[in-house]
């Protein structure tokens, strides 16, 4: 195989390995974009898994809603939509809600001295 069959192979095994590097790469991308609905999810839940643990502070709170209002964009704007709507057509409704999170997060939270407690040696 000399010349010009020899070429002709070369370069047909060539197109076939682009070819498939190609559908690889597509197949790669595709399921990402499936997977990132999954990812947006799982990151919203560990935020707020974060900022409702034991160890948090108003601040760490306030700073992890920042945090995720900042990544994921689309949901602080679905939630300051429905919380609008909400608090336009029914305020006390929002303000009790408001409340129990509030009294909810305050009863949940661990005693201060095992939060300011130093980790055991």
């Amino acid at each position: 195989m000399n010349g010009p069959a020899a070429e002709e192979r070369i370069a047909q095994l060539q197109a076939r390995a682009q070819a498939e590097r190609l559908a690889t790469q597509l197949a790669i991308h595709e399921a990402r974009e499936e997977l990132a609905p999954l990812r947006s999810a799982a990151g919203v839940i560990g935020a707020a898994a974060r900022a409702l643990s034991a160890g948090a502070t108003a601040g760490g709170i306030a700073s992890t809603l920042a945090k995720t209002g900042m990544r994921y964009p689309w949901v602080a704007s679905i939630v300051a939509g429905a919380a609008l709507k909400v608090l336009r057509r029914r305020p006390i409704t929002l303000l009790i809600a408001a409340a129990a999170g509030a009294a909810a997060w305050w009863l949940l939270r661990p005693p201060a001295r095992e939060r300011n407690a130093a980790p055991p040696e």
